[in-house]
């Protein structure tokens, strides 16, 4: 990282002279990137990051491309050291867009690619350029962030004159997984590979038979046995299994493991099932891999020293300093010497000799001893972190369980014994389904059900395998640990679940077991009216003696809290807190009903409504009362009076008239409530 200073514009100044003034001082008061390259190199280098600041292509590599045009350029390098001074990331490939699209823009638009003639029409074309040149809704969106950051930049550090604000007509794209159309559709069938593909992965391990498929199938399993990236994969040490016991004291297997995406080192643990097959595959590697480590171990321990290796025809430790012969250099170096490299007569000749750029650059420069090829070796092997195989500089070249030769995995080429190297995505997702030629599963006769080449990626494994946890159940928290993410909402973006299964996954979770109706009557819960026999939406009212189940909506309360004589009141058998307030109630009623009766035996006026008022209430308190106490009564049964011994105004006409019979007394007795069914 290089040093941080902030640019703080003038306000004497205009924008042309503030702009020149920024690149000055990205130029030469900053230090990013300097160690890969000079300002005037167009390819930046530092660590893993890699900048080109070329035009939009169809193919442009850090080897291939057409440099942006200038004076664009300039502010592009100046903006892209600046902002990775002040905040350091592993891949600037956004930034770079949003400067290709800007570029394009210029050009079109004024004719000219300078940033001083930015203005709020060449910000609108720069949007229409990033949806030509980028069909990703996700590209578009991200790409569209990062030009209106710099529109922002430009416009606060005074670069462009009158420059307004201006937005990114870019939305976030929808999260395909969780789309319930044909679009989310698809993208969980492109993202998820079949059951069967998975079961071809398994096949392809158990016939593997030759380096190549062996090494791998065995990715492939270790990829299966826990959701990861292929770039962690890669980077494993030989010594990652470890075991540790459980709380019942049985060894359980993890795998010491490194997330990316800034997770860190963590364990990844291995479900019982997988152990086997697990250390079976990082068998295979170690096996296949041992000849690589022993290499790079060499190089580190010796420098300056070329590995003896059967293919060499002379002795590197006493013939170090001695330019080789053509015959010697090629057979050391593992490449083709036509006639041992001599001409007719007899004379030594490298012209025959079939060697790549930087071989053919020693033979010109005459650097062709076994001590030139060691620095050779190193130059070509060692990496840019050596003698780490990666920037947290963990684990060393000759610890890394997926190191190979050179050509190891190629029947057909000749493997360089002193060589190491490291797999790339890009080669495991070739073997896996390439655009030309057969892929391993092809190999082997490994098809879809339909007869149609299996097509498979390394991170459709992490998507399978995140799917399946879901499927069975596994937690979110517990999920995006055993991932790896830094995140849980991150787990969403691999939940591959069909609509109708992540719906009856949340019936499960909402169908768990409610308490029972007495249950949740003690401990003041909600209770349904269905469930006290009301076939009406909603809860009903907790009273003090049981619950009401009386509309309000349509009316206020006719009893005026007479709950007791009401046929819209509920007791529930079990609950000895309202049952005590009965009790209490009964014996209240009790004595006013013995006060009314000596009233009206004393001649009291209307002491006699009193008694029958009485009479009435405390029939009815005793029958519940004597009902919740009945030992035939199971807990939890709702009860309430029958319909005929809480008469309506009308009724109660009636039975004054004699038209209606009143009932007794002795007949009131409490009536069990069937509960609604939903």
């Amino acid at each position: 990282m290089g040093e941080v200073v902030q640019f703080i514009p003038r306000a004497k100044l205009d924008a042309s002279a503030n702009l020149a003034e920024f690149i000055r001082l990205a130029k030469y008061d900053l230090t990013a990137f300097a160690d890969g390259g000079a300002w005037e190199s167009d390819t930046w280098r530092h660590n893993a990051t890699v900048v080109v600041f070329a035009k939009k292509a169809s193919h442009c590599d850090p080897y291939s491309f057409t440099p942006m045009a200038e004076p664009f350029k300039e502010f592009a390098k100046a903006y892209v050291r600046y902002s990775y001074s002040h905040k350091p990331v592993k891949y600037l490939s956004v930034t770079l867009q949003a400067l290709r699209c800007m570029e394009a823009a210029l050009l079109d638009a004024c004719g000219s690619a300078d940033i001083v003639m930015l203005s709020l029409a060449v910000m609108d074309v720069s949007a229409a350029k990033c949806r030509e040149f980028y069909s990703s809704a996700e590209v578009q969106c991200n790409t569209g962030r990062k030009i209106q950051a710099i529109c922002d930049f430009v416009r606060e550090k005074q670069l462009v004159p009158s420059l307004p604000v201006w937005k990114s007509p870019f939305k976030k794209p929808a999260i395909l997984t969780e789309d319930l159309g044909e679009a989310g559709q698809a993208h969980r069938a492109k993202k998820l590979p079949s059951n069967e593909t998975m079961l071809a992965v398994a096949d392809l391990f158990a016939r593997a038979d030759d380096p190549e498929s062996r090494f791998f199938s065995s990715i492939l399993i270790l990829l299966m046995a826990t959701p990861s990236r292929i770039s962690e994969v890669l980077k494993l040490p030989v010594d990652c299994i470890q075991w540790e016991p459980d709380e019942q004291g049985k060894p359980q297997m993890y795998l010491r493991w490194r997330a990316a995406k800034g997770k860190g080192a963590m364990k990844k643990w291995v479900v019982p099932a997988m152990h086997d097959v697990v250390q079976e595959a990082v068998r295979r590697l170690l096996e296949i891999g041992e000849p690589a480590r022993v290499a790079a171990r060499f190089a580190f321990d010796n420098p300056g020293i070329f590995m003896r290796h059967p293919g060499c025809l002379a002795d590197p430790e006493k013939d170090g300093e001695r330019p080789l012969m053509p015959d010697e250099f090629c057979a050391a170096v593992g490449v083709k010497c036509p006639r041992g490299g001599r001409r007719l007569d007899g004379s030594p000749t490298w012209v025959q000799a079939v060697v790549d750029k930087r071989l053919g650059q020693l033979i010109e420069a005459g650097a062709t001893s076994y001590r030139d090829l060691a620095g050779y070796v190193l130059e070509t092997c060692s990496g840019p972190h050596w003698p780490f195989i990666s920037d947290d500089r963990t684990v060393e070249a000759w610890a890394a369980l997926c190191l190979h030769r050179w050509h190891e995995l190629h029947k057909e080429s000749t493997i360089k014994h002193f060589s190491w190297r490291l797999l790339t995505t890009n080669e495991v997702n070739a073997r896996m389904g390439p655009e030309k030629g057969l892929s391993l599963f092809d190999r082997f006769g490994l098809k879809n059900p339909d007869g149609s080449s299996i097509k498979l990626t390394t991170h459709q494994l992490r998507h399978w395998l995140s799917t399946m946890s879901e499927r069975a159940g596994m937690d979110d928290y517990t999920l995006a640990q055993w991932a790896g993410r830094a995140r849980v909402a991150d787990n969403r973006h691999y939940d591959h679940r069909s609509p109708e299964e992540q719906l009856d996954a949340a019936k499960q979770i909402l169908q768990m077991e409610q308490p029972s109706l007495l249950e949740r009557i003690k401990h003041r819960q909600p209770v349904t009216y269905k469930e006290l026999g009301v076939d009406r939406l909603g809860t009903a009212k907790a009273t003090l003696y049981g619950m009401c189940v009386h509309d309000y909506a349509m009316a206020p309360c006719q009893k005026q809290r007479e709950c007791m004589t009401c046929k819209e009141h509920v007791c529930i058998k079990g609950d000895h807190v309202t049952l005590d307030r009965i009790r209490l109630l009964e014996a209240q009623t009790e004595l006013l009903l013995k006060q009314a009766e000596k009233a009206h035996e004393d001649g009291d006026f209307g002491a006699d409504r009193w008694v029958d008022n009485h009479r009435w209430k405390l029939a009815h308190v005793t029958a519940m009362r004597v009902a919740l106490e009945h030992p035939s009564v199971s807990d939890g049964k709702a009860l309430r009076i029958p319909d005929g011994h809480d008469p309506s105004a009308v009724r109660r006409a009636l039975m004054d008239l004699g038209l209606v019979d009143a009932p007794t007394i002795e007949a009131v007795a409490p009536q069990a409530v069937p509960a609604l069914s939903d």
